[in-house]
């Protein structure tokens, strides 16, 4: 059994325990709406459907959150395994980008994906005080040379030149590697996957233009 399978497994296990718990909470919406009915019928209703779905979400993030946030990282971590990757080792910092955002940026919300030759590829959401400036794929690379292109991976395409390091923002408003409770993680990884071997391909086409 190999690690995605293992993971699939142990998420099979959260759902049925999840099932459990909302069984556990209809029984409490039940109980409720049966003690609130001598009042009113429509606080037994509003109250027991509040009680039982807040207690649902109250035991789901509690208990089963952390396993789910982790699934990106696990599935990235696999990817990497896979195709003989090496991870990011440092984060990327607001004075790093701030002036292609004409001095903005605010917050970088940054996920991590791999490190190739000369690139460091994540993706980033970067925002101001209450908007989105960005939001999909950074390439970045010192003493590259490179032909630019208008569209990678057929999507809007910008870049940046500070002292030799080219930045490279592909426009997807998306993630590059999704997962979780609902989805396949199988299917997660394969697309993951296809997803990371895209931008391989556009970076080696790049390096050869």
């Amino acid at each position: 059994m190999n690690n995605i399978e293992i993971l699939e497994q142990n998420r099979k296990n959260i759902r049925l325990k999840l099932i459990g718990i909302l069984a556990l909470c209809a029984i409490v919406d039940f109980i409720v709406t049966l003690g609130l009915w001598i009042f009113d019928l429509t606080a037994a209703i509003v109250g027991g459907l509040l009680a039982g779905l807040s207690l649902y979400f109250y035991l789901k993030f509690r208990y089963f959150s952390g396993f789910e946030e982790s699934l990106k990282e696990l599935i990235r971590d696999e990817i990497l395994k896979n195709l003989d990757l090496k991870a990011l080792t440092k984060s990327l910092q607001v004075d790093d980008i701030n002036s292609h955002f004409n001095n903005m940026v605010k917050n970088i919300g940054e996920f991590g994906l791999f490190k190739f030759d000369e690139f460091e590829v994540r993706d980033i959401c970067v925002r101001d005080k209450s908007e989105i400036l960005f939001y999909g794929i950074l390439i970045r690379g010192k003493d590259i040379k490179l032909e630019l292109k208008k569209d990678l991976l057929n999507l809007p395409t910008s870049y940046f030149n500070d002292d030799e390091i080219i930045s490279i923002y592909i426009a997807t408003q998306s993630d590059t590697v999704v997962a979780n409770l609902k989805t396949p993680l199988k299917q997660s990884f394969e697309i993951a996957k296809d997803n990371i071997q895209s931008i391989i391909k556009e970076i080696k086409q790049l390096k050869a233009a």
